[in-house]
């Protein structure tokens, strides 16, 4: 789980901002409008008519923003740590019973047998840890959320490969993160193409083809391969 030191710094940042921004972009550290973006990437993949999905560290629960105007039906649980935030979403979203949220440490809760057809996290791992190696925590994190998920997850991270790095975030490798992802799955999509300074991977559970011609199930009953043949 995420050590005590810093998750008392995390929920200190967020309580912070959300008593001077209150309800507001800025209070989840987005200033410049784009999580409408990072979260159409990590949805993009996946048809989610009728599918159950886990978004940790939901914030506000803003991914539904996107969700309601994209599908009409779906469950989706939101989990996060900080108080404020997940009392916030609860109101924003009292009358709707698909949508859900849990208080507490992604690692730490226990789902029972629940499932989740697809489990997302949006900048879960820009905060630079103190007391834990970020790397293992992200560890962490991938491996529960794809063994929660039916047919994947996906996730963006901010990447080492700009010119400068904040003191207090942590920029992932996109070399190693794929090589992380790669331990899960070969079925998957690293995306550096929406943003220079962020990317983010999407790992399948699906792997299965066949041998007739080696391309991937999931990937033949998306694509209109075969017309182009």
């Amino acid at each position: 789980m995420l050590p005590q030191e810093d998750k008392e710094k995390v929920i200190r940042r967020y309580t912070n901002r959300y008593i001077e921004h209150g309800k507001c972009p800025k209070t989840l550290g987005w200033d410049k409008g784009k999580q409408d973006l990072r979260y159409h990437i990590l949805f993009e993949k996946f048809d989610l008519e009728n599918k159950s999905i886990l978004d940790i560290g939901c914030g506000f629960g803003d991914a539904n923003i996107l969700l309601k105007n994209k599908f009409h039906d779906y469950e989706y649980t939101g989990i996060d740590i900080v108080p404020d935030l997940i009392n916030e979403a609860k109101e924003e979203y009292s009358n709707q019973n698909n949508i859900n949220f849990i208080l507490e440490d992604f690692l730490a809760h226990d789902f029972g047998d629940k499932k989740f057809d697809i489990v997302v996290g949006s900048g879960i791992f820009n905060f630079k840890l103190t007391d834990k190696d970020n790397y293992s925590y992200i560890d962490s994190i991938l491996e529960k959320a794809f063994n929660l998920s039916k047919e994947g997850v996906s996730f963006d991270f901010l990447s080492n490969k700009v010119d400068f790095e904040y003191e207090l975030t942590f920029h992932s490798d996109p070399k190693i993160i794929i090589d992380k992802a790669y331990n899960l799955s070969n079925n998957l999509i690293l995306n550096n193409n929406y943003m220079p300074f962020e990317f983010a991977i999407t790992i399948f559970k699906d792997i299965s083809f066949e041998k007739k011609d080696t391309i991937f199930t999931r990937y033949k009953n998306e694509n209109d391969y075969y017309r182009f043949y």
